[in-house]
């Protein structure tokens, strides 16, 4: 991960401190979290964000729409996306602030609510990509898309795109043309079959018999000039001028077992894709390879940095492991000490979910209300953050001051 410049904030300065607590495990250290970092929390039970800052452990409320909302971050960091699928809405969050940026600064007003929220038929897959915020809504196989600057302003209008499709359970890239690869249900039967692209005015681009058919697609990740979707036929990849193709998966997946979810790394030619089964593997557009990183069968969670130069997993059983995308190289790698809650039935289960930053794991724990912060060089806990709330889902905010 590239270290920030942290302009117009103060460092994460080190302390003296060397106590313990040792009935719970905890360690309080000489590195804290940086000044500029806050995790947003949604609740399951109210209403009420939260948002906590671990450098001061200092939590803000604020009032959502509606609660158990699934939290995202933007491209930049700087903001939240909150969505209601349940609700038919979407609404956002500003970390505020004034932001340097070379010779001038930008000004985000509060910290709170954003500016833009918007009405639309179960809004369901996020992304940030391009300057551009897309929400897909699996309600009706439309798209919201808006510029990600106008959220603490609300400076340009938010946009609802056609597809081309009937509803379906979707997923989108956007290319750094505008134009955007979208999923097509085609023969499909809940899951989309193929994927098309069109421009913002809905308009398809390439699609028809160009188009790969499969035999269902969920999951989707993009650099900017490919699309890469998750099959059960293959990978799919998908590129801004059209071409289409499939990278098949390794001889020891079984029927029926494919990555759902993928995920863009700061390599190009380089993806990421999981699977419960099987764990975490690279995928290689270029050489059309699929190979391990952090093979488990019981992978819990899988997440990149913000920076997209690490990717980290996580199992049910608490085995943990960040890699190095460019070298391969394992750079942290344990078991954790904590108890999380790992049950899930559906999307809206409430369970245990993780992030990362430079120095730490976070991870929250539903059933205690609470986060717990991990130290990524030993894997200890650092703190313990108790909260009022049920934490739900929960993203990290900051601003790229480098930027």
């Amino acid at each position: 991960m590239k270290s920030f410049k942290i302009l117009g904030y103060a460092l994460a300065i080190s302390t003296m401190l060397s106590c313990s607590d040792d009935e719970n495990g905890i360690t309080e250290k000489t590195i804290l979290e940086e000044e500029n970092t806050a995790l947003l929390i949604s609740d399951v039970n109210s209403t009420k964000l939260n948002l906590l800052k671990p450098f001061d452990k200092t939590v803000q409320s604020f009032e959502a729409s509606y609660s158990g909302g699934s939290v995202y971050v933007t491209e930049s960091g700087s903001y939240g996306v909150i969505t209601h699928r349940d609700h038919n809405f979407t609404e956002t969050f500003s970390l505020g602030g004034e932001i340097p940026h070379g010779d001038h600064s930008h000004n985000l007003g509060e910290v709170g609510m954003g500016a833009i929220s918007f009405e639309s038929e179960k809004p369901t897959h996020f992304k940030s990509e391009q300057g551009f915020v897309l929400v897909y809504n699996d309600g009706d196989a439309t798209l919201n898309l808006f510029n990600e600057n106008s959220i603490h302003n609300n400076a340009s209008l938010v946009r609802s795109i056609g597809t081309g499709s009937v509803a379906h359970h979707g997923a989108m890239v956007v290319f750094n043309n505008g134009t955007i690869a979208v999923t097509a249900l085609g023969n499909g039967v809940g899951l989309p079959e193929k994927v098309q692209i069109i421009n913002q005015s809905g308009e398809v681009v390439y699609g028809g018999e160009s188009s790969v058919v499969t035999s269902g697609i969920h999951g989707s990740a993009g650099n900017g000039t490919v699309a890469v979707f998750g099959s059960n036929t293959g990978v799919l990849v998908v590129k801004s001028t059209g071409e289409q193709s499939l990278i098949d998966y390794p001889n020891d997946f079984e029927e029926n077992v494919w990555f759902g979810s993928l995920l863009s790394t700061n390599v190009a030619n380089v993806f990421v894709g999981y699977t419960a089964s099987k764990g975490v593997y690279f995928i290689n557009i270029d050489s059309k390879k699929i190979t391990p990183v952090f093979e488990n069968t019981n992978l819990f969670k899988c997440m990149m940095s913000k920076e997209g130069d690490l990717v980290a997993g996580l199992s049910k059983e608490g085995n943990f492991s960040v890699t190095d995308v460019v070298s391969g190289v394992v750079q942290y790698q344990g078991k954790l000490n904590i108890t999380m809650d790992t049950e899930s039935t559906d999307h809206g289960s409430v369970i245990s979910n993780m992030a990362i930053t430079d120095s730490f794991l976070y991870i929250s724990i539903p059933s205690n209300k609470k986060i717990v912060q991990i130290d990524l060089a030993d894997l200890t806990i650092q703190n313990e953050f108790n909260l009022e709330i049920t934490p739900y889902q929960f993203q990290v905010l900051k601003h790229d001051l480098d930027h």
